[in-house]
C-alpha cells in the first residue's frame, strides 16, 4: 500500500508559482520506485522532489494576493519598512510605540500607547504626496487590509479613532466611528469618492464594534468600475455600499498614510490609535470576495498569550529631562511596593537597567539607577514571575530637572466644543483651564476700531480697509460675532490670572500697524490692565512702537532673526521663536535667561517637542493643544519637586 503523502504548495511559495507551474514524472531507473515527482516553479526552480511511490496525491494550495503598493513590517528596534514592490519609505514619528515578537503571528507587532483618538505622540508615516505611480494606483480602485487589536479601558470611547488612514478632506482609510444616526462605534472603511468633485465620504460600516484585547482582520475594497465599496471583518463580507465616481485625494500636504492615526496636517497626526497593529497593506486592485477569503486564511486572530495586566491606565511623558540617580514619574493604577521596572535600551539590548519604584497617589516614581545614559528605553514591569510591557520612553539625562513651560493657548482655547479661534469663548476656556496666557490677533478698521481675527479678512471682508459697521456682524465658526479687543479686555477684567497676549498683525503699511499699536496700548492703559496684557509682533518696528508707548509693557518678537542681545538693546524683553530657531541657535535660550528675558516657542502641538523645548530651558509654549501642554508642565514641575 502506498504511503499517503499530501503535498501542499505552501503559501510561502506563492510568489514563485505562476500559470506555468509544472509537475513532471522523471524515471531514474528500471524500478517503478525510482520514478521521481518533481515540482517546478517560475524560472524552472525545483520546489519539491519525492519518490512516486510515496505520493498519493498532489494538492496545490492557492496563494493569497500579495500587497503590491504597501506591505509594512515592523522590526525589533521599533522601525518599520515596506516590503512591497514599491518599497515606500516608512518614517517612524515619536517614541511612544514599541514592538515585540509575536509567536502567534511569527512577526513583530507594534503596540501604540497613544490616548484613544487624541493627537498621537507616536505613529508611522508613508508619504505619497509626490508619488505619481502610487496615486494613480490608488485612484483606479484599491484594497486596504489591517490586523489590529484595540486596547481601550472600560466601554469604547465614543470618538473617532483611526488605526490606518490617509483622510483629510479626502483620501481613504479605516476608522472606528462615533455614534451618529445608524452608525455605532464600529469598524468602517471610508473612501472619499465623488461624482461632483467635492468631498463625499462613502461610509462602508461593518456593524462590528471592536472589543479590547481582541484581534480583528479588516479589509476595505473600493471597486471603481463597479462603483461599489465593500468591508470585510474576519473574512466575512459585512457591507456593500454604492461608491460611484472618482477618488478624491486628501488636501495638499496630507497625502500620506498614517499607521496609528490620521494625517492632521503635513507635519502632524490626529485621531490616535491605542492598541496593537500587526499588519497594514494596500493593494492595487479591488480584491474579490474569494481573494479576501484567501487573505483571511493566512491570518490567525486567535487570542495570543497576553502580558499580565498588573497595572492599568499607565501614562508617562516621553522625552523628559531626568537625572541618573533621580526619579521618573509614571502615572497609573495598581503599582505594588516590590515592583521593579527593567529598562532596556532599544538601540543596544545588551544595556539593561533595573529601577525600583516608590508608590505615589497617582502612580509611581521610578528610582533611576546611577550610570543610566540618555536614550530610548522599553519599560517592563516585573512582579514575581509576572511581567507587563509599560511602553517605550525616551529619557534625556541632564544635570538638573527642568521647570515646566507655562502654557499660552494659541488664538485662545478654541479646539474644544462650542469654541472658535479668537473668540470670546476661546479666551474664557483658556482662563477656565488655567493657562498662563491666551494669544489673540488684532487689526484696526479704517475708522479706528480694533478687531480680533487671525487672517486679514473674514468671510471675504478685509478688516483694515473696512469700517466697523462693515465687519461687526461677521460671525465665527461657533456663531459668535467677531469680537472687538475691548470685548476680550472686558472678560479679562472679570478676574482670573490668565494674561491676554496681543499679537499686532502686520498691516498693509507701517502707519496702519502703528495706529493699531496706539489704539491697543491706550485701550489697555485706560482699563488699568497693563499687568494682564503682553504684546507680540512679527514686525520689529511694531515691537519698538509698543515699547515707546509703554516702556513697562512686556513685548516679544516673533520673527526669529534677532539675538537676545539685539532685542534687549531695543527694550524688547522676549524671544517668541519657532523650535527650529532655538535648535539652530542653541545658546539663545540660556543667554536670554541670563539677561532677564523670556523665551516662548510657537506653535507646538505634540508632546515630544514640548518635552524637547522644556529641556532646552524655554519658559513658555504657545499651543493649539493647551490641555496636553498643561499636563506636560505639571509632570515636569512635580518631578522637579520630587527631586529637590
Amino acid at each position: 500500500m502506498k504511503k499517503l503523502f499530501v503535498m501542499a504548495v505552501a503559501l510561502a511559495w506563492g510568489n514563485l508559482l505562476t500559470d506555468y507551474t509544472q509537475v513532471k514524472a522523471q524515471n531514474a531507473g528500471s524500478n517503478a520506485s525510482d520514478t521521481k515527482i518533481i515540482v517546478y516553479g517560475k524560472g524552472q526552480q525545483v520546489l519539491c522532489t519525492v519518490n512516486s511511490n510515496e505520493v498519493d496525491s498532489i494538492v496545490f494550495t492557492e496563494a493569497a494576493p500579495k500587497a503590491d503598493m504597501l506591505d509594512v513590517v515592523f522590526h525589533a528596534d521599533g522601525s518599520a519598512e515596506d516590503i512591497s514592490p514599491m518599497q515606500n519609505t516608512v518614517e517612524q514619528v515619536g517614541t511612544g510605540t514599541y514592538t515585540r515578537f509575536s509567536n502567534a503571528y511569527n512577526r513583530y507587532i507594534a503596540t501604540f500607547t497613544n490616548t484613544w483618538t487624541s493627537n498621537p505622540t507616536s505613529y508611522y508615516r508613508i508619504n505619497f504626496e509626490n508619488n505619481t505611480e502610487f496615486r494613480k494606483k490608488l485612484a483606479d480602485g484599491h484594497t486596504l487590509e489591517i490586523v489590529v487589536m484595540p486596547n481601550y479601558n472600560g466601554t469604547i470611547p465614543n470618538t473617532e479613532c483611526k488605526p490606518f488612514s490617509a483622510m483629510q478632506s479626502g483620501g481613504t482609510g479605516f476608522l472606528v466611528t462615533t455614534i451618529s444616526g445608524s452608525r455605532q462605534n464600529e469598524f468602517c472603511f471610508l473612501p472619499n469618492v465623488t461624482t461632483s468633485g467635492s468631498s463625499t465620504w462613502r461610509w462602508a460600516t461593518s456593524g462590528v464594534v471592536p472589543q479590547p484585547k481582541v484581534y480583528y482582520h479588516v479589509v476595505g475594497v473600493w471597486n471603481k468600475e463597479e462603483g461599489k465599496a465593500y468591508v470585510y471583518v474576519n473574512g466575512e463580507l459585512k457591507n456593500t455600499i454604492d461608491a460611484p465616481g472618482n477618488f478624491k485625494f486628501a488636501s495638499s500636504g496630507c497625502n500620506w498614510f498614517c499607521i496609528g492615526g490620521d494625517p492632521g496636517s503635513a507635519t502632524s497626526a490626529t485621531n490616535g490609535w491605542q492598541g496593537n497593529i500587526v499588519l497594514t497593506r494596500v493593494y492595487d486592485a479591488p480584491l474579490t470576495q474569494h481573494e479576501v477569503s484567501l487573505l483571511w486564511d493566512e491570518v490567525d486572530v486567535t487570542p495570543e498569550e497576553m502580558d499580565a495586566e498588573l497595572v492599568k491606565n499607565v501614562d508617562f511623558i516621553s522625552g523628559m529631562g531626568v537625572k541618573a540617580g533621580g526619579t521618573y514619574m509614571i502615572t497609573g493604577e495598581g503599582f505594588a511596593e516590590d515592583d521593579q521596572v527593567t529598562l532596556l535600551l532599544t538601540t543596544d539590548d545588551s544595556k539593561t537597567y533595573t529601577a525600583t519604584i516608590t508608590i505615589q497617589e497617582t502612580g509611581a516614581l521610578l528610582n533611576l539607577p546611577e550610570g543610566l545614559e540618555s536614550g530610548s528605553y522599553r519599560m517592563i514591569l516585573n512582579r514575581g514571575e509576572k511581567s507587563q510591557e509599560l511602553g517605550v520612553t525616551t529619557l534625556n539625562i541632564m544635570d538638573q530637572y527642568p521647570t515646566g513651560m507655562q502654557v499660552i493657548a494659541h488664538r485662545g482655547y478654541w479646539n474644544t466644543a462650542g469654541s472658535a479661534q479668537n473668540s470670546r469663548a476661546s479666551l474664557q476656556n483658556a482662563i477656565r483651564i488655567g493657562c498662563y496666557g491666551s494669544e489673540t490677533d488684532v487689526w484696526i478698521t479704517s475708522d479706528g476700531q480694533v478687531m480680533v481675527n487671525h487672517d486679514a479678512s473674514l468671510k471675504g471682508v478685509t478688516i483694515e480697509t473696512s469700517t466697523y459697521d462693515q465687519v461687526k456682524d461677521l460671525t465665527l465658526s461657533n456663531g459668535e460675532k467677531i469680537p472687538m479687543l475691548k470685548d476680550l479686555l472686558d472678560i479679562l477684567a472679570e478676574g482670573g490670572n490668565t494674561k491676554l497676549i496681543i499679537e499686532i498683525k502686520t498691516h498693509a503699511n507701517e502707519a496702519r500697524g502703528k495706529a493699531c499699536v496706539a489704539a491697543a496700548v491706550n485701550m489697555v492703559k485706560e482699563r488699568g490692565l497693563q499687568d494682564k496684557v503682553e504684546y507680540i509682533a512679527f514686525s520689529l518696528n511694531l515691537c519698538k512702537e509698543v515699547v515707546a508707548l509703554d516702556p513697562s509693557a512686556h513685548v516679544a518678537y516673533l520673527n526669529g532673526d534677532q539675538s537676545p542681545a539685539s532685542l534687549k538693546y531695543l527694550g524688547i524683553m522676549g524671544l517668541d521663536y519657532t523650535a527650529a530657531t532655538y535648535r539652530n541657535n542653541p545658546a539663545w535660550a540660556s543667554l536670554a535667561d541670563k539677561n532677564g528675558m523670556t523665551t516662548n516657542v510657537w506653535t507646538i502641538n505634540d508632546t515630544a517637542t514640548m518635552a524637547e523645548m522644556t529641556n532646552c530651558g524655554i519658559h513658555y509654549v504657545t499651543t493649539d493643544n493647551p490641555e496636553e501642554a498643561l499636563r506636560v508642565e505639571a509632570a515636569y514641575n512635580a518631578q522637579k519637586e520630587n527631586n529637590q
